[in-house]
Formats: structure tokens, sequence, C-alpha cells
């Protein structure tokens, strides 16, 4: 535990230190990170489908159930990105989905499928402390910004987001050290794979100014 919590602790500095230096005061940088997040927070209640069955009944019945209460925790929350988005003026087919959004979520169904059906509690857990840290400040800054109709899926992050990393951290304890190590591994590849998603908004949206102004 003290190493996934040592890989944890890094990635979220990383990511943090990444995210208080980006433009969200640009309205069409915000509006491309809603519909990035749509297009792989809509894969969340899948991804967990797709895990939950692959866990045995003999085993592994606990943490399939656990599995199922958090995919119906999280149903519908790609429906907060897209009425945030709506609120900015746009649509998700206003963006064309990243290769770097692909690269988040695609990876995990192969994981889950061919590793281990637990690697996604590494993607999990990444996305979930990194919003206990981002959300609260942002939605704020957000809600300041465009509007508090534009920063729900923001707030509502914020605000579950910590219920669920307690719940996490108690599942992991019970984990075998195999499991552990692929968890580790997913987690410091999520990470690496939303900084380049960011990353990616931002050049998009640069190209995307350059391409109206020429």
């Amino acid at each position: 535990m003290d190493k996934l919590q040592k890989a944890l602790d890094q990635a979220i500095v990383q990511s943090v230190e990444m995210c208080n230096k980006l433009p969200w005061h640009d309205r069409e940088f915000y509006s491309n990170y809603l519909a990035q997040t749509f297009y792989y927070v809509r894969h969340s209640t899948r991804m967990l489908a797709t895990s939950a069955g692959r866990l045995t009944y003999e085993d592994q019945q606990n943490l399939h159930l656990r599995f199922l209460k958090h995919l119906s925790e999280e149903a519908g929350h790609e429906k907060l990105a897209i009425n945030d988005l709506k609120h900015m003026g746009h649509t998700p087919n206003d963006y064309k989905e990243l290769n770097s959004t692909r690269y988040f979520y695609e990876t995990q169904y192969y994981k889950i499928e061919h590793r281990d059906p637990l690697a996604i509690m590494g993607y999990i857990l990444y996305l979930e402390v990194l919003a206990q840290n981002v959300c609260p400040p942002l939605s704020k800054k957000i809600e300041t910004l465009f509007g508090k109709k534009a920063s729900t899926f923001l707030l509502v992050h914020g605000e579950e987001d910590p219920h669920h990393v307690e719940e996490a951290q108690k599942l992991l304890m019970t984990l075998s050290p195999p499991s552990l190590e692929i968890i580790i591994e997913n987690l410091e590849q999520s990470a690496n794979a939303f900084n380049l998603i960011m990353k990616e908004i931002e050049e998009s949206t640069q190209y995307m100014k350059w391409k109206k102004s020429a």
C-alpha cells in the first residue's frame, strides 16, 4: 500500500500543478474540456460493468457487488457534462474526440479483459483523488466565470468523490500484491494519459482560434 500511495501522491501533484496552469478562463478551452469529459465519462458504467462481470462468485463476490454499486452511482454523469456544455452554447458534436481521449479509456477495456478486472481501480482512484483536489476550487472559479449552470460536473464530483475515495481505499486493503501491482501500473498510465488530454485540449483550442483568424 505504501508503493500505491507514493505513486498516487506523485501522480496527483503533477496533474494538479498542470491543471492550475491551464486557461480555464477561455470559453473555448473549457467547452472543449467538457466535450472530452463527456467522451470518456460515458464509458464509466460500461467499464465498471465489464469489470464486474469478470469477477468470480467464489472469491470476488464482495468486489463484484461493490463495482455494481459504484456503477449505479456513476450512471448519468455524462449528462452533467452535456448540460454544462449546453450552457456554454455547445454540444459534444462541436468538438472532435481527441486521440488522447481515446487513449485514456480504450486501454481500460484491454486491461480489464486481458490483464486483471481489478486494473480499473487504478483509473478510478486516480480520477477520484484528482477530483477531490481540483474540483472544489475549480467549480467556484468556473461558476464565477460562466455561471453555476456551467459548473455542475465539477461541483458534483468535488462533493461526491471524497466518499468514493474512502470506499476505494478500504477495498484496496483487501487485494493481493499482484493485483495491486497492476493497479499501480494503471494509475500511473492513467495519470499520464489524462495529462495528455489536457495538453491536447489546450493545443487544439489554440489551433481552432488560429484557424478562425487566418
